[in-house]
């Protein structure tokens, strides 16, 4: 097989507009592209064939792409806001991929069974957000997403806040520098002895998440927004207990989040929770960033896009 002239049909299923930037990206690289799910999403994909039917949007292709995230619920897969459609079972398309002779199934954040059933099935797959240089690249959107909603839901400049990052990985780290060069005054909480030691270095007041709850709820209450990108519930009903204020809380993290939403619902906190920010703030950028990773991918199947 060549696969400097070779072309493949792609199928495109669910998700929002990072799948119409990956989708137009393809044809213009000659591709075939059929599109499934995207609700009226699917007439900016331009030139492709818009389908009703799963069936006729995988059969006869080469490669499923799926959205980030595939699921929400580890069921059903993710769709594009559409009263209209059909709810989709995961298990369903990797079946029909099997039928149909799919070479490769490439989505985000897909669940392990899900993938055990693909190899059973005999089908490709791949979770592009396992990849480190994806989630470098997501970094970026996530933490300005992450600022434009702190701007969005306050009444007060970027300068005059006084924020909390729980979290010091790749979107707190970036998102607690973005703050402060606009002037903000920001503390960041971790775990870990030596990102402590990191924060503090970087020039941040560095707090301890599972020490002296006290010490937790202070800094929480002298915030006016609190950012969390820790995928655990850290803000406990014991620390929000020592909360007096009613900052704006931004979850950033995946389920379960990191606040008990019962407490800060019964203390009147405001909570946004913002789950895909790059396919909401940037989805030109984020589904670039996809596509590449996606090339990446494929290419090691032979498949060259």
């Amino acid at each position: 097989m060549s696969i400097n002239n070779e072309k493949y049909r792609f199928s495109i299923i669910g998700g929002d507009y990072r799948q119409v930037v990956i989708a137009n990206e393809l044809i213009r690289r000659g591709h075939n592209v059929k599109v499934f799910g995207l609700g009226n999403l699917g007439a900016h994909c331009r030139h492709a064939e818009l389908f009703t039917s799963i069936d006729k949007a995988i059969d006869g292709s080469d490669v499923i792409l799926l959205p980030l995230p595939v699921t929400r619920d580890n069921v059903n897969l993710l769709l594009a806001s559409d009263p209209k459609a059909e709810c989709i079972e995961l298990v369903e398309l990797v079946c029909l991929a099997s039928r149909y002779n799919c070479r490769a199934i490439l989505g985000g954040m897909i669940p392990d069974g899900i993938c055990s059933l693909c190899e059973k099935e005999g089908v490709f797959v791949r979770d592009y957000y396992k990849s480190d240089d994806l989630q470098k690249k997501n970094a970026l959107p996530s933490a300005e997403g992450a600022l434009m909603l702190a701007m969005e839901h306050t009444d007060i400049t970027v300068k005059d806040m006084k924020a909390l990052v729980c979290g010091y990985g790749r979107i707190g780290s970036l998102l607690a520098s973005m703050l402060r060069s606009l002037g903000a005054d920001v503390s960041v909480a971790a775990r870990r002895d030596e990102t402590l030691c990191e924060i503090s270095m970087d020039g941040y007041r560095a707090i301890r998440i599972g020490g002296n709850v006290e010490e937790l709820g202070a800094a929480v209450d002298g915030c006016d927004v609190v950012f969390n990108t820790v995928p655990s519930v850290i803000l406990t009903s014991a620390v929000l207990g020592r909360v007096k204020s009613k900052p704006l809380y931004i979850e950033i993290a995946s389920l379960p989040g990191g606040i008990d939403l019962s407490a800060a619902r019964d203390m009147g906190i405001r909570t946004v929770f913002a789950p895909s920010l790059p396919g909401k703030y940037s989805p030109r950028s984020a589904g670039k960033y996809i596509f590449e990773t996606v090339s990446d991918i494929l290419a090691e199947r032979s498949i060259n896009v």
